[in-house]
């Protein structure tokens, strides 16, 4: 391993954020968040438009301020500290390379600021373009690169200066959807490499399933869960990350009368609530049974054919519908009914009032 790599490990720092908030006049962006990072670990910010992700990576940059509460980076509180004091470096979802710039001289900028050495600089900048893949490219500028090859040019720029903490801002999100899959692995393999303290934000649920030791899910400034891909998968703490993780989404069932069919269909009968009016009962479309015999019939509405599976979208006798994910197909092009089972291991149950997990 080389002594950038090891001297990154080494600088990697945890993260902990103590009691922040953040609002913009009336509009409370983070009501209160408390979490820990751990040093070295690559964590995914995770939720919809407007959920109050990009700003909580802003404010641990330190191009927000903190309304309220701490943030800590390894010991030393930098809330506030000014950014370039705070040893974090980040990547932002346009690049932001200078144009008339070499590849070479966009990577080494920072050090040729700090007032590092011209054949110092040149040295560190060979040893991080080998790193990102980038070492027959240097004398290139930015519009003689694919974007796969600008965006590793931005991650450069940052590891370059040997950062505790790389931020990335939706790095990927101008790449098309061959360029993301290749720079999700090669991210992943970076992070394996370098072991650098990495928080990524992101609103594609593949780049944090994919990419994550763990994802914090914001919505609306709330932490929903932070927890390993698998865990929230598995296990979703809440009934808007069962909503929101998963393609198709989880199917969530309300109002479920005490000893009808679907009460016993949905196993409620396994839980010590008083009413099933009082929960909700998911399942995820790949965890629902097409069966010959037994189960419960529903009404096809609509199937789509993918290739690899097909998602059918049926009606209960209640009037709710269901995603029905396959990949076994089915004999009918377009059958009018089905039999479904609900396996009792695969049932997710959530207080209706909190959404919390039972």
């Amino acid at each position: 391993m080389s002594k950038l790599l090891d001297n990154i490990r080494d600088h990697a720092q945890g993260i902990e954020l103590k009691g922040i908030k953040k609002s913009y006049g009336s509009n409370v962006v983070i009501p209160e968040l408390d979490v820990a990072i751990e040093a070295g670990e690559f964590v995914v910010i995770l939720g919809p438009s407007g959920c109050g992700k990009s700003t909580t990576m802003n404010m641990i940059a330190g191009l927000e301020e903190v309304d309220r509460g701490s943030i800590c980076i390894g010991q030393r509180e930098v809330q506030d500290l000014e950014p370039k004091e705070r040893g974090c470096a980040m990547v932002f979802q346009n690049y932001a390379l200078y144009p008339h710039m070499t590849v070479a001289d966009n990577i080494g900028y920072s050090l040729k600021i700090r007032g590092m050495n011209k054949t110092e600089r040149m040295a560190k900048v060979a040893e991080v373009a080998k790193v990102v893949s980038l070492q027959d490219y240097l004398e290139r500028l930015p519009s003689e690169l694919s974007g796969g090859q600008r965006q590793r040019v931005a991650i450069g720029r940052a590891i370059v200066r040997e950062p505790s903490v790389l931020l990335f801002d939706e790095p990927l999100s101008n790449l098309d959807a061959k360029l993301r899959h290749e720079m999700r692995i090669e991210l992943s393999q970076l992070h394996e490499r370098i072991g650098a303290t990495s928080v990524f934000v992101t609103h594609d649920q593949v780049e944090a399933m994919t990419l994550a030791d763990r994802i914090m899910i914001l919505n609306k400034g709330h932490l929903e869960q932070f927890d390993t891909p698998k865990n929230v998968y598995d296990k979703p703490a809440t009934v808007f990350v069962a909503n929101f993780i998963g393609s198709p989404a989880m199917n969530l069932i309300n109002n479920i009368e005490r000893d009808t069919p679907l009460w016993q269909h949905c196993h409620l009968g396994l839980l010590d609530s008083a009413s099933g009016n009082e929960i909700i009962a998911g399942i995820r479309p790949e965890h629902i049974e097409i069966v010959t015999e037994g189960g419960m019939s529903v009404a096809v509405k609509y199937i789509e054919d993918l290739g690899a599976y097909k998602v059918i979208t049926a009606v209960l006798d209640c009037g709710q519908e269901l995603m029905v994910s396959t990949p076994l197909g089915l004999d009918e092009a377009h059958p009018e009914t089905l039999r479904i089972a609900f396996p009792a291991e695969k049932l997710h149950y959530f207080d209706r009032q909190s959404g919390l997990r039972l």
